[in-house]
């Protein structure tokens, strides 16, 4: 009867440890989880806001498009070769504004917002960066100044390129974010600093003719480029397959 006594006892003892310990390392695997991958919330309002505003600001605006993209470049086609060249993360397009930009030229300073760092420094979760996007709000003066035209009244235009179209606000999208090499010494940094880019405010987009790809409508993500080849297909499944 004792022995019996003695062994409920430390029955009584070792199962509570046991599932202290149990939950214990479940904590310290949800706790893991969370640091990997943390929720960043979307401000809806804000968002909302800033798609009023730059709705307003295009309404009226003649849409002229461009191809403003030449030359080859290097672009990564496997998954291992594209987390080489800089954090992949998850983003939101938070805001779109008008910027200064070379003649004959149209840039967009886009707001983002990293919801989650798919390869590269976790640091970044939670921060908003400026971004510069190819196209957008111009005027005739400054997008056909010395061209060879008939001179015509000065008024806005929205340049839209087909390799590139500007994402709408809101929108959510995988990208490579790269390092910044911001500085004086070119007239794009110069051009970027007047528009209020900053070496901790900014970072450049690796590729965004063929390194951006947007969430669809059934939530996977397509490149935001109509008119990319089939070489990219393969890419484009291994980021919805690996980052989901």
């Amino acid at each position: 009867m004792k022995k019996t006594l003695i062994v409920l006892a430390l029955l009584v003892f070792v199962l509570p440890l046991s599932a202290c310990g149990v939950n214990s390392g479940s904590s310290s695997n949800q706790h893991q989880a969370s640091k990997t991958k943390p929720k960043v919330k979307r401000d809806e309002a804000l968002i909302k806001k800033n798609q009023a505003t730059w709705a307003k600001l295009t309404k009226d605006a003649e849409v002229v498009k461009t191809d403003a993209y030449s030359g080859d470049s290097i672009v990564p086609t496997k998954l291992s070769d594209l987390k080489k060249a800089g954090d992949i993360v998850k983003g939101t397009v938070y805001n779109l504004e008008q910027m200064d930009a070379p003649k004959n030229m149209a840039f967009t300073k886009a707001k983002i917002r990293v919801d989650q760092v798919l390869s590269g420094d976790k640091s970044l979760v939670g921060k908003d960066y400026y971004v510069v996007l190819r196209g957008g709000l111009t005027t005739t003066d400054s997008y056909y100044a010395d061209m060879n035209r008939t001179k015509e009244v000065d008024h806005d235009i929205l340049v839209e390129n087909p390799e590139a179209p500007l994402p709408k606000i809101g929108t959510q999208f995988i990208t490579v974010l790269d390092k910044n090499n911001l500085d004086s010494g070119s007239e794009y940094s110069q051009i970027l600093m007047k528009s209020g880019f900053t070496k901790k405010n900014s970072r450049p987009i690796f590729d965004e003719q063929f390194s951006f790809w947007v969430k669809d409508k059934s939530g996977k993500y397509i490149l935001n480029n109509p008119k990319a080849s089939t070489d990219l297909e393969d890419l484009t499944w291994s980021i919805n397959h690996e980052f989901k």
